[in-house]
């Protein structure tokens, strides 16, 4: 009797067993309750925000691809596959919800990855969008940040030549590693720092196009740097002291340049760009060493180079030297004017020197303004000189 019961009892432990495992299945496979079909959303390629005419209201544009026109039917109607929707309104949330309202799909930022800042609106200081951005979960903070000289909207509607999209027009500026690379995450952590940072500048031109057979299209260019303080734009960088921040940065991937010696003018194209950021002290204060090291190789010497003409090899990395030196230090002046530090020369103190930064941390804006010491060196080896045929 025993052993027929002891039986009986294993048997209904498997069955509840089986029994729990059948109902836990059944939970599991229920399917999600809050989901939104894709093609019930709108993925939002670019955001493009700007001042108005009236005070206190900004004008928010947002970029998107057309699911109808980039499927095998709609691609054939010679329509462009993206669209731009703007609205005005006193903050950056309520502006993308008049758009939302006139949309008939669901805004998604999962795809988001540009973010282009008007001048003006810059100059005012972009807290807001930050603000915002930093309290979306789906938004990525490794979206990349740019300043337009004139207004973010006029961006929008650039012609895609190379790439499907203005937005990976935008985007590839910054992956590509031509000028400067700024993201989210780099705004968000010099904020938190007390520091400043710089993003590249953009301008839009009207020409015409062969690809376009001829007709006058929108063309952007990068032409530049902005600096920003404290979440707002304080002064402007050229493109070669832009390219010297990028390069400090370790930012910036290749270069060509040209250079005048006192004997000839040569073009190269620079590789294997290196930065080292020394941080000191000297006499109880903060000192900084930017190392930029790099190699070329000389794609045109005017007259030509004679054969075996170190001299002249060692005129041109002296000149082109100096004008890295010259274009980068020039950039960091401007910043120091400012107390920006585009660099962030903070965190290499930090690292060295904790107690120091400590101290300096609460004021370290104007203690970039007013005591902030550095020196920039430079060294371009030249590998390759190339051979001229004589006749």
């Amino acid at each position: 009797m025993r052993n027929i019961r002891a039986a009986k009892d294993t048997n209904i432990q498997q069955w509840s067993l089986k029994l729990g495992l059948i109902c836990m299945f059944c939970i599991v496979c229920t399917g999600c309750w809050s989901k939104v079909e894709i093609n019930e959303r709108t993925f939002i390629t670019t955001l493009f925000v700007d001042t108005t005419d009236n005070p206190g209201e900004i004008e928010v544009t947002l970029s998107m691809p057309l699911p109808n026109r980039l499927s095998p039917e709609g691609s054939g109607t010679g329509k462009a596959p993206y669209a731009s929707v703007s609205a005005t309104a006193p903050t950056i949330a309520d502006a993308i919800e008049k758009i939302q309202t006139d949309l008939t799909r669901k805004i998604s930022w999962g795809h988001t990855r540009v973010i282009v800042f008007g001048q003006d609106y810059a100059r005012e200081g972009i807290d807001d969008t930050m603000a915002w951005i930093s309290r979306q979960p789906l938004f990525h903070l490794s979206s990349y940040a740019m300043v337009a000289q004139g207004k973010a909207k006029d961006i929008s509607d650039l012609t895609p030549v190379f790439e499907e999209t203005p937005s990976d027009v935008l985007r590839e500026f910054s992956t590509e590693e031509n000028l400067l690379k700024t993201q989210m995450l780099n705004i968000l952590a010099a904020d938190k720092m007390n520091q400043g940072f710089a993003a590249s500048m953009l301008d839009s031109r009207i020409k015409p196009m062969a690809s376009e057979e001829g007709e006058t299209k929108k063309w952007v260019s990068q032409i530049g740097g902005a600096v920003f303080r404290q979440m707002r734009m304080v002064d402007t960088l050229t493109e070669q002291e832009a390219r010297g921040v990028a390069w400090a940065s370790e930012k910036l991937d290749t270069l060509t340049l040209s250079v005048r010696t006192r004997k000839q003018k040569a073009s190269m194209s620079l590789f294997d760009m290196k930065s080292k950021i020394q941080a000191e002290l000297r006499n109880g204060e903060p000192f900084f060493t930017i190392h930029l090291t790099g190699k070329a190789e000389l794609i045109s010497v005017i007259p030509v180079l004679k054969v075996k003409d170190v001299l002249s090899v060692k005129d041109i990395e002296q000149a082109v030297n100096e004008q890295i030196t010259a274009s980068l230090t020039s950039a960091l002046h401007k910043a120091k004017r400012h107390g920006a530090d585009i660099l962030s020369l903070g965190y290499r103190l930090e690292w060295r020197h904790p107690a120091t930064w400590k101290k300096l941390r609460p004021v370290w804006n104007q203690y970039v303004k007013n005591e902030l010491q550095f020196d920039v060196h430079t060294a371009v080896d030249i590998q390759f000189v190339g051979s001229e045929s004589s006749f």
